[in-house]
């Protein structure tokens, strides 16, 4: 795995927890920002998602930091057009290790 590369190829906008209000996230493709919308009942899902991968974390380090490392896993696979709860979860908890490795 070449440096930081789990889930952060993009989706950097939601910050602690899921600052989800604008439903978008950012990517940059061949210099140009690209803006991906996604429904509510997908919003909805995302963060049912998170709250049971969050579940998995032991409760000493699920931090800030690491809730949004989880999130952009899950705008990631959504970016990809996972869109089904069990999908999100599975492409998050995947990486749990890895982000808890590079985070903790």
């Amino acid at each position: 795995m070449a440096g930081r590369s789990y889930c952060r190829d993009g989706a950097r906008t939601f910050g602690l927890g899921w600052s989800l209000a604008k439903s978008a996230t950012q990517q940059e493709l061949q210099g140009k920002l690209i803006m991906q919308s996604y429904s509510p009942e997908l919003i909805q899902t995302m963060r049912a998602a998170l709250d049971e991968v969050m579940t998995k974390v032991p409760l000493e380090q699920a931090t800030p930091g690491i809730k949004a490392a989880v999130a952009e896993c899950i705008l990631k696979a959504a970016a990809n057009g996972q869109t089904s709860y069990d999908g999100l979860i599975a492409a998050a908890s995947e990486q749990i290790q890895t982000i808890l490795s590079m985070l903790t």
